[in-house]
């Protein structure tokens, strides 16, 4: 028994994404994601094989919770796994609407800092016309396998950008409508 424990625990870290491994990782996807980008047309098509690069690394889930704050505790269990399914795939389209955007930039990883022993942000750069501007992935230790859970984009939250719109939707509607909206945000 004691060695099928072994075996469980072994093979669940080999998937793990382990801090000293975050830079060369990110790298190594940001570049297969440029690739795919150059060489595709299909925006659907290359945001589907970007998706497999980082889908295991990214905590959906807890995005989804950070991003309704208080108020994601107050949901039952399965109004929490709606919202969480509602939240990735409206997060999904908001990046594959971007990739049209994309127009040659260079994307590299600058440098990590360990800000405590469960989170650790990754600073990566994309040059745009001659300008750097800094794209921050925020991970914590999950285990020992590092995920993201928010992303700084020019300075500004993923998440509190959402928990801001969320907050104003649910005031105002309430978590139905909000839930609603999210479902009528689809990939095409």
């Amino acid at each position: 028994m004691k060695k099928i424990i072994l075996l469980f625990f072994f093979l669940g870290n080999i998937w793990a994404l382990n801090l000293n491994d975050i830079p060369n990782t990110m790298q190594n996807n940001i570049d297969k994601s440029l690739n795919f980008l150059k060489t595709q047309k299909d925006k659907t098509l290359v945001a589907n094989e970007i998706f497999k690069l980082f889908d295991d690394i990214i905590d959906y889930k807890l995005m989804a919770k950070l991003s309704l704050s208080k108020n994601y505790d107050k949901l039952s269990k399965q109004e929490q796994e709606e919202f969480s399914k509602a939240f990735e795939q409206s997060l999904k389209k908001s990046f594959t609407d971007k990739l049209s955007l994309y127009k040659d930039q260079i994307l590299k990883v600058k440098n990590g800092e360990l800000k405590n022993e469960k989170r650790y942000f990754l600073t990566t750069s994309i040059v745009d016309n001659g300008e750097e501007k800094n794209i921050i992935f925020k991970f914590y230790n999950n285990d020992n396998n590092w995920l993201i859970y928010d992303v700084d984009v020019l300075g500004v939250s993923i998440i509190q950008t959402y928990r801001s719109q969320f907050g104003d939707i649910l005031s105002s509607e309430g978590f139905n409508a909000l839930l609603q909206k999210l479902k009528s945000i689809t990939i095409k």
